[in-house]
């Protein structure tokens, strides 16, 4: 019986009934040594009946194996691996060693296990227990984690158990958590009641309060007192130390037994992962000591695993033995791991005995950790690698063991532990090749989560140092410099930069940004041909960043979609929140307000689960819901991508939340706000991006020449001459002729405007451009000219969903004498950003299982959402959703 757990074991009913009604949820429990958090999930798995159950456990001195933990949770159904698409299959058995691994992306070995754990639990539930979360390896927290944070309508229930006060920690950003305190006085008093009968009152009022109610200190600690103590005749041990005192209870009851049965313990604590026959043979003698440990209650044997008591047991055991006992029994275990089949177990084990410096260890190490990187487990890499750089005997192999170990630190998102191992590695070696390897890992960082300045000064000095990798490197810094729109600095990367195609893209930049449109349009215009329908995804990226820079979004959302659709294919996850926001970006450029809401929410929600960068995908998220008169959505992206903006220094996102925050105020009739938002991209202003700046310069001149003011603004369309006669792109030279008619009042530059974008290319540009025209022409008093340029604007502005603009065009409209009527809503209206990308990729054929695959979710959450988009579109069938038009 559980004593005073009435609210956690609520919490988890309510998690087991989601769960079973096909809505999945997970819960970390955090608490102290003893807290009862074990008996919380012993509690969860007796509610489950009925559901399938997966447990598990983090164990310390396997956090260094890749996959550890999650192979141990997953064991009893990979069978089930073979149900997956091909690309998760191959990762997953990848990362269990089960078939050759491959480096791809390790992100893949998440998505795999979501597909496998929505798979499992079918009809009935799937409940996954997993306790010393603080211990998991760094590979299979990640996974599990990101599980835990997209599983859906999978009817999957994660529970955590995690002690507080480790040295390590069980991270999990946004799971909900709850901590297990002690027991109020009456649950505590009960349990004593029931532990340890008879206790005189004052012995039972003193051990609740020195315990501060942590049931397993008082189910245990009364055990280790004697009947004077426990009649209150003799004092209680001062202090009382809930979690130490348990621990000491343990070792004292292990320290009674005899040597083989306290050598047993140790080996069996050093090896942690259960395997009862490697404990067995380690031992010798037949596994000398295990009926003695089981009778004494320390551990059980459950078929071939080995279980201890309670987590505290191992760890007393463990942490209680001198280093040469431990020492002895990791020698033990390094002896009867097979070196064929269990090479990382052996190599660990004997890495832990070492008391010297070894080139044998170390290359062993090193072996381990190309095996954890071929199966997707950098982290584990990493470990290995750091471990090898302590065990190698000379400086200039530790620093380059612990330049890699770096490196794949960082392939593993472990930011934070890639300065470090830099920091110990430059300590030991500072020759050319690897300060060069240093800085670029440095940069690296600083690109994607710290200062672009500091980025761009690190990489170009990389690229000095380390040549033949020179380019690539320039490309990333480049990038840093166009993420800030300093003239300056780009210039500093051009002069760096050779003639091959990705030194075209940074120089066309850079030309760009000294206002040198010539020269910048013809190296970009070499950039954007070579590509062609190229396939690297890598190709497409630098080719949609080259059309952008030109104006020509047609091209750059070509080059997107074909790098996300690739992304999709090949599992490359980590690669999709970076793609998905480019391709947002383009799409608020070509006038998709409801693609770019899609795919931003899309790769926010991925980069999020991955904790990657999010700042270019706010910015889409507030210009589509600026188009589309959405305020609060607006403001609250604007908002966010303005404090990421001034906290990492990116003067693109800040330029980029101006503008839809401009562009809002706009749509919604109030020039003055708009123009005083806008004025800040104007060149030399402090938003002052090229980029934005010229995609945003109709804007402020509509906004200006609303609010009074038409002659401030000759130098931005002076600018935006220059793009547009460099670029020889039909949509620069549409926004300047519509911003020349603005200012002037000629209806034949608006004319010329509309005739640059035939085709309708970007058809909300073409659309304000008509209403500029149809105003204009009514003014004029020539009605009747008017009323197809404006009943054509407000056809695109509805069927965009850009109401204000469409309620401007509806009146304009009413006063040149016609009836404007509103149009019933966009189907695709109807529909949430996630609910319209699987409706889209349902009516053009995909099954559920290939939308699961692309969307990196589960199967069951894509029916789900499926029904859903049946229920409120009104269709019954894929044939019926294929005849929808669900195009914003």
């Amino acid at each position: 019986m559980l004593y005073g757990r009435g609210a956690e074991c609520a919490e988890i009913r309510g998690l087991l009934a989601a769960a079973r009604d096909s809505r999945s949820g997970a819960l970390v429990l955090r608490g102290e040594p003893g807290a009862g958090k074990s008996a919380l999930l012993d509690y969860a798995a007796a509610e489950a009946a009925g559901m399938r159950l997966l447990r598990g456990a983090g164990v310390e001195t396997e956090v260094c194996l890749p996959f550890a933990a999650l192979h141990q949770l997953l064991h009893p159904v990979l069978d089930r691996a073979g149900d997956l698409p091909g690309p998760q299959a191959a990762a997953l058995r990848g990362a269990f060693g089960l078939a050759p691994g491959r480096d791809g992306d390790p992100f893949l070995i998440a998505v795999a296990v979501l597909t496998l754990l929505g798979e499992v639990a079918g009809d009935r539930g799937l409940l996954c227990l997993v306790d010393d979360a603080q211990w998991l390896d760094s590979g299979s927290a990640e996974v599990l984690a990101f599980v835990a944070r997209r599983v859906q309508a999978d009817g999957v229930a994660l529970l955590f158990a995690a002690r507080e006060g480790e040295s390590r920690e069980f991270r999990a950003p946004g799971l909900p958590e709850l901590t297990v305190a002690g027991l109020d006085v009456e649950a505590a008093g009960a349990l004593l009641d029931e532990a340890a009968p008879g206790l005189a009152p004052a012995v039972c009022t003193a051990l609740v309060a020195g315990t501060a109610g942590n049931p397993l200190a008082l189910l245990e600690i009364p055990a280790s007192l004697s009947a004077d103590q426990l009649a209150g005749r003799a004092p209680l041990p001062v202090p009382l130390d809930a979690g130490r005192d348990v621990e000491r209870l343990f070792l004292a009851r292990v320290r009674a037994l005899g040597k083989a049965a306290q050598r047993f313990l140790l080996i069996a604590s050093a090896e942690s992962g259960g395997d009862l026959l490697a404990v067995l043979r380690a031992a010798g003698a037949d596994g000398a000591g295990l009926d003695e440990a089981e009778r004494a209650g320390l551990v059980r044997v459950l078929g071939d695993r080995l279980e201890f008591r309670h987590p505290l047991v191992r760890s007393a055991v463990y942490h209680g033995a001198t280093f040469l006992e431990r020492r002895s029994a990791h020698l033990a275990l390094g002896a009867v791991f097979d070196a064929a089949h269990d090479t990382d177990r052996r190599a660990w084990h004997r890495a832990a005995a070492a008391l010297e410096p070894s080139a044998e260890l170390a290359k062993s190490l090193e072996e381990s950790a190309a095996r954890a990187r071929a199966r997707g487990g950098a982290a584990a890499a990493a470990n290995a690698l750091e471990r090898a750089a302590q065990l190698s005997p000379g400086d200039t192999d530790r620093a380059a063991l612990l330049l890699a170990a770096a490196e794949d630190a960082w392939h593993a998102g472990q930011h934070g532990r890639v300065a470090a191992l830099l920091d110990a590695a430059e300590r030991l070696d500072a020759a050319r090749p690897v300060r060069g390897r240093v800085w670029f890992l440095r940069g690296m960082v600083e690109l994607r989560s710290g200062d672009p300045a500091a980025a761009c000064r690190l990489l170009l000095r990389s690229a000095a140092e380390s040549p033949d990798d020179g380019t690539a490197t320039l490309v990333h810094a480049g990038e840093a410099a166009a993420l800030l729109g300093d003239p300056a600095l780009a210039a500093e990367v051009e002069r760096c930069a050779g003639e091959d195609e990705q030194s075209r893209l940074v120089t066309g930049w850079a030309s760009l940004a000294r206002d040198d449109w010539p020269a910048g349009a013809r190296l970009l215009g070499a950039v954007v041909d070579a590509a062609g329908a190229d396939d690297d995804p890598v190709r497409q990226v630098w080719t949609g960043r080259a059309a952008l820079y030109l104006g020509d979004v047609d091209t750059a959302r070509t080059a997107y979609t074909r790098a996300v659709a690739r992304a999709r294919a090949g599992g490359e996850v980590g690669a999709l929140p970076m793609v998905l926001d480019r391709l947002a970006f383009t799409d608020v450029l070509a006038g998709r307000p409801a693609d770019a809401t899609a795919n931003a929410t899309e790769g926010l929600r991925l980069a999020g689960d991955l904790g990657l960068d999010v700042g270019l995908a706010l910015v889409s998220l507030a210009l589509a819901a600026a188009w589309t008169g959405d305020a609060p959505a607006c403001r609250r992206a604007a908002d966010r991508a303005h404090r990421v903006a001034a906290e990492r220094g990116l003067t693109v996102v800040a330029a980029g939340a101006d503008w839809a925050l401009g562009l809002l105020a706009l749509g919604a009739g109030q020039p003055a706000e708009a123009a005083a938002r806008l004025w800040s991209l104007a060149p030399g202003g402090p938003g002052d991006h090229a980029l934005i700046r010229l995609w945003a310069t109709p804007d402020l001149v509509e906004a200006t020449v609303r609010a009074g003011g038409p002659a401030t603004v000759r130098e931005s369309v002076t600018a935006l001459a220059h793009w547009a006669r460099g670029s020889r792109q039909p949509g620069p030279a549409a926004a300047l002729s519509r911003c020349e008619g603005l200012l002037s009042g000629d209806v034949d530059r608006f004319r010329a405007a509309v005739r640059l974008d035939p085709q309708g290319r970007q058809p909300l540009e073409r659309a304000r451009t008509q209403l500029l025209l149809g105003e204009s022409l009514r003014r004029e008093r020539r009605r009747s000219e008017s009323r197809a340029y404006l009943r054509a604007a407000l056809e695109t502005f509805e069927r965009a969903g850009a109401a204000a603009w469409a309620e401007r065009a509806a009146t304009e409209l009413r006063a040149s004498g016609e009836s404007a009527h509103k149009r019933d809503e966009a189907q695709w209206a109807r529909l949430t950003p996630q609910e319209l990308q699987i409706a889209r990729f349902a009516g053009g054929g995909a099954s559920n299982p290939d939308i699961a695959a692309k969307m990196f979710l589960s199967r069951r959450t894509v029916e789900y959402h499926l029904h859903k988009v049946f229920t409120k579109l009104g269709v019954t069938s894929r044939t019926e959703l294929a005849r929808l038009d669900l195009d914003g």
